[in-house]
């Protein structure tokens, strides 16, 4: 239920969400679903910032050295499948998704042997016996045409708790769960003012227009930091890191495994499609553009996976993904408030943990406990302590 902390009589909305990306998108459909009135605010069109990607990998970190963060994003993933099922049910739209596994193609003996430690950690911090989720190594390559052998003369390592989903699909069909459990999204708003008053948030947007909430929520990818760090009076909380990525017509069959190779990866999606990329760029000038970056993916793709080679390419995209200062996502409310809470920075991950970043945000803002354990490491205090 809402928060008892809002005067709600007086507000237009008990929560405003700004940021339509697909945290923000996840919270509103997880606060709908607790009864709270909420309006999405998106300087474009909501789930067509970073979150309207191509590549939709879906991978966990890797099993050594076992920590809270990891964990969390372990449970996550190992839960999107009952939570696929409800969204697609719900709306009648398909997400893409589907847990297909992974391929790390093991081009030496070095690697071979952080592959067994991380294969031996695995059995113990995944719960094999319970779970049947494994991280196992691999002598023969046995994914004819898939993966290029050249590249594993060690051999590869593959788990099978990696998963794909179609960004865009995906995103869609948490908007159209929005929308369906009674939520507004208005898009092309551009906020330029939030400020506490009274017993809610007041936000101005760049029209002159005003809209009141009981709270808010600050989701609104990379644009968050420097909104936040003129709330705050702070100064590099966090970066947009450009990414660049293309989709190709490949015709491989159903059933393969994301191959990833040093820091490039090759998804399959369905009715054919397979996305690669994606690059990570500290330093850009345009957002939108794709450049020579694009192209040298292309063509380690297609020595990576020979199923690719020659392929059509359909589409090309580049967006700007939210890292925060330090790394890790950013979520918790402002110190001293519990009116303005932030869900940003998922960076790379944002996907696979998105529905327990809405989980813990729709918890706190009702004012109730939270369910699972949160890495202190996506704290908000984290991020503004000066260590």
């Amino acid at each position: 239920m809402p928060s008892a902390n809002s005067s709600l009589s007086s507000h237009a909305v008990d929560c405003l969400i700004v940021g339509g990306g697909i945290f923000g998108l996840s919270i509103a459909r997880a606060l709908l679903g607790a009864g709270f009135s909420v309006m999405i605010v998106d300087r474009a069109g909501a789930g067509e910032g970073a979150s309207f990607g191509l590549l939709g990998a879906l991978m966990p970190h890797m099993p050594a050295r076992w920590n809270v963060k990891k964990e969390f994003q372990f449970n996550a993933l190992k839960s999107l499948s009952k939570v696929k099922a409800t969204l697609e049910e719900e709306v009648d739209l398909p997400t893409g998704y589907e847990r297909c596994g992974r391929i790390v193609p093991l081009s030496n003996s070095n690697l071979k042997g952080h592959s067994q430690i991380r294969s031996d950690e695995a059995e113990r911090v995944w719960q094999k016996a319970e779970t049947g989720y494994f991280y196992e190594l691999r002598c023969k390559v046995d994914y004819d045409g898939w993966l290029n052998p050249d590249f594993a003369p060690e051999g590869y390592a593959f788990d099978n708790l990696s998963a794909r989903a179609s960004p865009r699909l995906y995103c869609a069909a948490v908007k159209a769960s929005v929308v369906k459990r009674g939520g507004v999204i208005r898009e092309h708003c551009e906020v330029i003012e939030i400020k506490e008053q009274g017993a809610g948030v007041v936000v101005t947007l760049a029209d002159g227009s005003n809209i009141s909430a009981g709270q808010m929520v600050l989701s609104a990818g990379y644009q968050s930091f420097p909104i936040l760090e003129a709330m705050l009076d702070r100064s590099n909380l966090g970066q947009g890191v450009k990414g660049q990525s293309l989709l190709v017509k490949a015709d491989q069959g159903p059933g393969l495994p994301i191959l990833y190779d040093r820091g490039l990866y090759v998804v399959p999606h369905d009715h054919g499609y397979c996305a690669i990329g994606s690059s990570s760029e500290n330093e850009w000038q345009d957002p939108s553009s794709t450049d020579e970056i694009c192209d040298e993916m292309w063509e380690k793709a297609q020595a990576l996976c020979p199923a690719v080679r020659g392929a059509e390419v359909v589409n090309r995209w580049a967006g700007v993904r939210p890292k925060a200062i330090k790394r890790d996502p950013m979520i918790g409310f402002l110190p001293g408030s519990k009116r303005v809470f932030v869900a940003t920075g998922g960076f790379k991950i944002s996907y696979g943990i998105a529905h327990h970043i809405a989980q813990i945000a729709m918890e706190r803002l009702s004012g109730l406990p939270d369910s699972f354990e949160v890495p202190p490491t996506f704290e908000l205090s984290h991020h503004l302590s000066e260590t």
